[in-house]
């Protein structure tokens, strides 16, 4: 991406590091506390995806989901952690209340919620994800270069807004809203489209030097209204309230962070319609209740996003804000 978002090195980071260090230093360590970690990483790789299914998807696909897979043992392990606790707390908070299980039990897909929980939901004024804050122990721990390189790319990723402008073959070339960059890229979960659709993705850089397919990570969420013209009038009055260097920085801060911690997720869930299994149907404007399917009657309870906001110790929204 050309954006860089993620910020390692943060408060969050620190502490854990130093508890690692800590560790590091003792002389003395407890044998049933290895043999305990051993069974939790091993219980924790079996929920992964296996060699097996990674090997049947496209090879730059499956290079990120080996790295996910890596970073998610990683966080749970680290969830638990007092320094991650606002983060852990949020991750609860936002789970119980999804249900991300996919259609017909939730919009959102276990891969989307993977996502936005372990790399755009953030913490504090330094904006940590669970992704910025395993960073530096990969580092500590002696993680390979090139796995270090694809994760921060994976931290630093972000959704985006595209406009179909046909395929070939495998790839899909993508038009990006406000950057304008086009894209061609492969979809894991199938769906090519039709020239002039919109889609809601998260859309990863080439994973290997010298590639140029870019990769649509999660199934894509397809906007049946509004169209072009509506999304630009969107962006238009949304990002001049975005704090940023200009409209292009305006546009990647709204996109991974919101707002607000729940404004995408909300988004997705009131705006759902229906789906097929290679893509979910939307419609309706984020900053616009009347135009979503399921606001505010879809709206969860009055209090999350407030809850979700103090677990996070982000400042407190006004009442009603992630209806603006």
């Amino acid at each position: 991406m050309p954006e860089t978002h993620s910020a390692p090195g943060g408060p969050i980071a620190r502490a854990l590091l130093a508890a690692l260090r800590d560790l590091l230093r003792q002389k003395i360590v407890s044998f049933q506390d290895v043999l305990e970690g051993a069974r939790k990483a091993d219980d924790l790789r079996k929920s992964v995806a296996s060699d097996e299914i990674l090997s049947e998807v496209p090879l730059a696909h499956g290079v990120y989901a080996y790295v996910q897979n890596q970073i998610s043992i990683l966080a749970e392990i680290l969830s638990e952690l007092q320094a991650l606790k606002p983060l852990s707390r949020a991750c609860a908070l936002a789970e119980e209340e999804y249900a991300p299980e996919g259609p017909p039990m939730s919009p959102l897909t276990r891969s989307y919620f993977f996502c936005w929980a372990m790399l755009d939901l953030a913490a504090g004024e330094a904006r940590e994800t669970f992704g910025t804050c395993c960073l530096p122990i990969l580092e500590e721990t002696g993680a390979h270069p090139e796995f270090l390189r694809i994760a921060r790319m994976l931290c630093d990723s972000r959704m985006g807004l595209y406009v179909n402008e046909g395929a070939e073959g495998d790839l899909v070339t993508l038009r990006e809203f406000v950057t304008d960059r086009r894209i061609p890229a492969i979809v894991a979960a199938g769906h090519l489209g039709k020239p002039g659709e919109i889609w809601l993705a998260r859309v990863l850089p080439p994973p290997l030097p010298g590639g140029i397919e870019h990769v649509v990570f999660t199934t894509p969420y397809g906007i049946l209204s509004p169209g072009e013209k509506g999304w630009n009038d969107y962006f238009d009055r949304t990002l001049p309230a975005i704090p940023a260097a200009d409209r292009k920085e305006a546009y990647a801060t709204l996109m991974k962070y919101g707002p607000e911690p729940a404004y995408w997720p909300e988004y997705i869930f009131q705006a759902y319609v229906n789906h097929r299994s290679e893509v979910i149907f939307l419609r309706g404007y984020p900053d616009v209740p009347e135009s979503r399917p399921h606001a505010p009657e879809g709206s969860h309870d009055a209090g999350f996003v407030e809850k979700l906001a103090e677990a996070l110790g982000a400042r407190k929204k006004r009442k009603g804000a992630r209806d603006r």
